[in-house]
């Protein structure tokens, strides 16, 4: 749920309370409406006008009744947004433990798991690989560095007379793809290679945008892989013990269990500490949107 879902919720809750302070005032305006209908035409005392005095102090306080359930409205509304935040941390969380032997927080194995969420054959890339970690962090490295020159070059030479040159620069793209295990880009990339060979530039044209999005998707799923990379080996907690992976989820779960109670102080202080190691993308921006949330409700 991003913040435009929080919105819509905060919106709706707001719309029925006012509906319902709405009918309230109809109500009240009608019954004031009879009584001073019924004084002119003689069916009731003048007198009777002093019953409408009451409207006076009835308004504001329905104005103030109103306002005080805006607020509750929007606390709800977030309370309801960190609770779909936190069941989709809990859910990337479990996927990873059954994957992840307990190790130090540091090991890009951990971080190789958001990479297979996202359409990344990491397993078989690494057994290509000698399962050497470094050295596909270092080919991720060096394709997020080309990334830019693989697309310009391609389009370059995507002419009549330059296809011979575009399929063999299409091949270098494919090797470099099927490395990291990004299965789509090589096989879109395998397909440009075989067309150019044929010289058919119409139909290299035509699948140009589908070879561009692959390329742009690879760079942003890559790159916040990498980004995850920055974590020192020494990573340490707030008390100088060394964080493992065991140790990170304990915490994260013990959040939980704070937020499930309504203890956000306990909470926040447990996620302020936790997104100090990125182990994961998606659980990381999770986490944070669910800081953000904290911090609002907090400053009501």
């Amino acid at each position: 749920m991003n913040c435009n879902d929080n919105h819509i919720i905060f919106d709706e809750l707001k719309s029925l309370v006012d509906r319902s302070a709405l009918i309230w005032l109809t109500i009240m305006a009608g019954a004031a409406l009879m009584i001073g209908l019924l004084c002119l035409a003689g069916a009731l005392p003048t007198a009777a006008l002093w019953s409408l005095v009451w409207l006076v102090p009835t308004v504001p306080a329905l104005w103030l009744v109103v306002c005080r359930y805006h607020k509750k409205a929007r606390t709800l509304a977030q309370k309801q947004q960190i609770s779909i935040m936190a069941y989709h941390a809990r859910q990337v969380l479990g996927q990873l433990l059954p994957q992840v032997p307990d190790t130090m927080i540091s090991d890009s194995r951990i971080k190789m798991r958001y990479l297979a969420r996202h359409g990344i054959d990491i397993d078989a890339a690494m057994t290509r690989l000698g399962q050497n970690t470094e050295k596909y962090n270092e080919l991720a490295m060096a394709f997020l560095k080309n990334s830019d020159k693989y697309e310009d070059t391609l389009y370059d030479l995507m002419q009549r007379d330059t296809l011979m040159q575009y399929g063999a620069y299409a091949h270098v793209l494919r090797v470099r793809a099927n490395e990291l295990g990004i299965v789509n880009l090589t096989d879109t990339a395998f397909f440009h290679e075989m067309e150019a060979y044929a010289g058919d530039l119409d139909t290299i044209r035509n699948n140009w945008k589908k070879l561009s999005f692959e390329l742009d998707e690879a760079y942003s799923i890559l790159s916040e892989y990498v980004k995850s990379l920055d974590l020192k080996d020494d990573a340490i907690d707030k008390d100088g013990n060394h964080m493992s992976f065991r140790k990170w989820g304990e915490q994260l779960q013990k959040a939980f269990e704070a937020l499930e109670t309504y203890d956000t102080q306990k909470a926040r202080t447990i996620l302020n500490e936790l997104v100090r190691f990125p182990i994961d993308s998606d659980i990381t921006q999770a986490l944070k949107g669910i800081l953000s949330n904290i911090d609002e409700m907090m400053a009501v």
